[in-house]
C-alpha cells in the first residue's frame, strides 16, 4: 500500500470521526434539556473521550463547530423569498414562516449557545452576528412601513418588531406558553401588524 493511501485513509477516518462527534452533540442537544457532557458525546459518536479533544481544541471549539455545522445546513432557510417585495400581508407571512422554521431547526443548539455566550466571547460574537443579520433582514422586509415613521421613531419601532423574534422570545412562546406553530404564527403576525399599523 502506498504511503499516500495510508495518509488519505487516516484523513478520511479522522473526518468521519469528527463529523460523528458533531452529529452526536447536535443529536444530544435535541434530546437533552441541557448541554451534553463530553463523555456522552464521545459514547454516542463511538470515539474515546480523548479523541474528542484530538479533533477539537476545547469545548468552545466543539460548540462553535457544531453551531457552524447546523447554520451551514440551514442558512438558506433564513432567506426570505422576494425580500421587501409584495403586500404587507405577504411580507409578514413570509417572514414569520421563515423565522419559525429556523427556530425549530436551531432551537436545541441555540439554547446551549445562550448559556455559553456569557462565558465564551467567541460564542457571543457569533450569536450577535446572526442577530444583526436578522435585524437587517427585518429592516429590509418592512422598509416601506418603517420609512413612514418619523426618523427618530424608526429605531424604536424596529427594536419593538425585532424583540419578539429573538430566540429567547420564541423559546418562551414554545415552551413556557406551550404554543404550537399555528399559535406562534398568530402571535407573531399580530405583533407585526399592530406595531406597523401606525405607519403612514
Amino acid at each position: 500500500m502506498k504511503a499516500i493511501d495510508v495518509i488519505d485513509g487516516r484523513t478520511a477516518r479522522r473526518n468521519r470521526n469528527k463529523d460523528a462527534v458533531l452529529d452526536a452533540l447536535i443529536e444530544l442537544s435535541d434530546e437533552l434539556d441541557g448541554e451534553p457532557t463530553i463523555d456522552a458525546i464521545a459514547e454516542r459518536a463511538g470515539v474515546s473521550y480523548r479523541s474528542v479533544y484530538r479533533y477539537f481544541d476545547d469545548r468552545t471549539d466543539l460548540m462553535l463547530s457544531a453551531i457552524g455545522r447546523v447554520m451551514g445546513d440551514v442558512w438558506p432557510i433564513f432567506d426570505v423569498e422576494d425580500l421587501g417585495e409584495g403586500s404587507l400581508d405577504t411580507r409578514i407571512s413570509r417572514l414569520v414562516e421563515v423565522r419559525l422554521a429556523a427556530y425549530r431547526k436551531l432551537a436545541s443548539l441555540s439554547r446551549v449557545a445562550v448559556r455559553a455566550r456569557a462565558d465564551e466571547p467567541a460564542v457571543a460574537e457569533g450569536y450577535d452576528r446572526v442577530r444583526e443579520h436578522l435585524r437587517a433582514q427585518l429592516r429590509t422586509q418592512f422598509a416601506t412601513e418603517l420609512a413612514a415613521f418619523p426618523a427618530r421613531e424608526r429605531p424604536l419601532v424596529l427594536a419593538t418588531l425585532d424583540v419578539m423574534f429573538q430566540f429567547e422570545s420564541l423559546d418562551y412562546l414554545a415552551h413556557h406558553e406551550s404554543m404550537n406553530d399555528s399559535e406562534m404564527t398568530q402571535v407573531l403576525t399580530r405583533h407585526l401588524r399592530v406595531h406597523l399599523a401606525d405607519a403612514g
